[in-house]
């Protein structure tokens, strides 16, 4: 087959759970056989907005074209100067790259930074598109549609839209994060330190930002409407989890799809049987977030602590609040997660928002790791039964960790060494099968 995927580009310029996903399943398509390309939208010029594609050296067998003049890429950080966001393209340079490239499918990762006349041009020349659906960004600007400490109550009618933005990259900050002298020093000392105090402060819910709204609520209802004409064009979406279907089709509609839950190219079988101490280890991996669930997961173990005093909570930054049953450590790499894995007894993540995966949930199974996650967690899909607990929200969480036992961990982690974890090989099997469902393959 001949693949064209699009998103955010190759690490370690991009980083995160869509770029992992992406990078390790073209390199396993590669392997195959196939012939395998990645476009991507790259910078934005100072001079002159014309749409042009540039080829750049291949990497890993997958060849590479840049997008120059894109549309932004906002991340999660919100959208203010809407006209830049919803600019559609050259439709004839998208026309005469496809012809170049000459695809069978077009796999596309996300929205950030897509001009629509790609995919106009796709269906024009009758090349099938799917969409994996790995963020909300359709949806909401933001991405995480979580708002004051809880799910946006406005996402239907975008009323918060106007405020909640104010937090948006200036263009000026995109055009510079997606410049080729960003892509050089990201990794610098310097830069990644200017980096982490953002996002740390971002993350946390502590980023204040004041000033009048320049957008308004229908604004955003249009923007919302663009976007949704993009999914139209698109033959068939692939929703990675449960929780990412009843969103979509919640806010966007149901549309052609396929539910295939996903893995990446380090998952491998690691399970063995587990030793237990006095002391239960609970593993907390995502970062010191509002939306992530951490504040809530610090005030159950507060209460839990009054009575028992038999656990201990490893996470990896240093909390704005101390406990006496907080382990901190640095941040960790993914060639530290065996070992972490090995001092782990159970793997919580409390998600409060609507999260379309979690790769930290299946990382933990493939350790023979139990797990205790909320039902917005998208990987709830692949817990075996009997492996973890998926809790509904703060009163059930407290009651699951003020009962947990040893025997009741041990007996989760039996029935995890019983069970399958999917790997990229057995992803690829279920991704053709989703190429099939376009009709690309007929």
């Amino acid at each position: 087959m001949n693949i064209l995927h699009y998103s955010l580009g190759f690490p370690p310029y991009r980083t995160g759970g869509l770029t992992k996903f992406c990078f390790d399943l073209m390199k396993e398509q590669v392997k195959e056989g196939d012939q395998v390309s990645l476009l991507w939208p790259g910078e934005i010029q100072l001079f002159g907005k014309r749409t042009k594609i540039k080829k750049n050296r291949s990497i890993d067998g997958i060849a590479s074209f840049e997008v120059i003049n894109p549309t932004p890429v906002s991340y999660d950080e919100g959208i203010v100067d809407i006209p830049a966001f919803t600019d559609e393209g050259d439709l004839k340079v998208y026309e005469q790259f496809l012809q170049f490239v000459h695809p069978n499918v077009i796999h596309i990762h996300t929205l950030m930074g897509l001009h629509k006349n790609l995919l106009v041009a796709a269906k024009k020349m009758g090349i099938k598109t799917v969409f994996t659906t790995h963020d909300f960004f359709p949806i909401c600007p933001k991405v995480t549609m979580f708002r004051d400490g809880m799910i946006c109550p406005d996402v239907d009618a975008c009323e918060s839209c106007p405020k909640c933005n104010l937090t948006a990259l200036s263009l000026r900050k995109i055009q510079i994060l997606q410049s080729p002298v960003y892509r050089t020093l990201k990794d610098c000392a310097a830069v990644k330190k200017l980096r982490k105090g953002h996002r740390d402060e971002y993350l946390s819910g502590q980023e204040v930002v004041e000033g009048e709204t320049t957008r308004t609520a229908e604004d955003y209802r249009k923007l919302r409407e663009c976007y949704k004409s993009l999914l139209d064009l698109i033959d068939v979406v692939h929703y990675n989890s449960s929780v990412t279907k009843e969103v979509y089709e919640k806010y966007m509609g149901e549309r052609k799809s396929m539910l295939i839950p996903i893995t990446h190219g380090d998952i491998k079988d690691h399970r063995k049987k587990k030793e237990f101490g006095n002391k239960i280890r609970i593993t907390y991996l995502s970062a010191q977030s509002a939306a992530k669930g951490y504040f809530v997961l610090k005030s159950v173990l507060d209460e839990v602590w009054r009575v028992r005093q038999d656990f201990e909570l490893n996470v990896f930054f240093k909390p704005a609040k101390d406990a006496p049953y907080i382990k901190s450590h640095e941040r960790y790499d993914y060639s530290q997660l065996g070992s972490i894995m090995d001092n782990t007894d159970v793997l919580v993540q409390p998600s409060v928002w609507n999260e379309t995966f979690g790769y930290t949930v299946i990382e933990a199974l493939s350790y023979g790791v139990p797990v205790i996650v909320t039902n917005h967690v998208g990987a709830r899909d692949v817990i075996p039964k009997g492996g973890g607990m998926i809790i509904c929200d703060k009163n059930e969480l407290k009651s699951v960790l003020s009962h947990l036992t040893v025997e009741k961990l041990r007996s989760m982690n039996y029935q995890l060494m019983g069970s399958n974890i999917m790997n990229i090989s057995e992803l690829l099997v279920k991704i053709k099968t989703l190429y099939q469902e376009t009709g690309c393959l007929d």
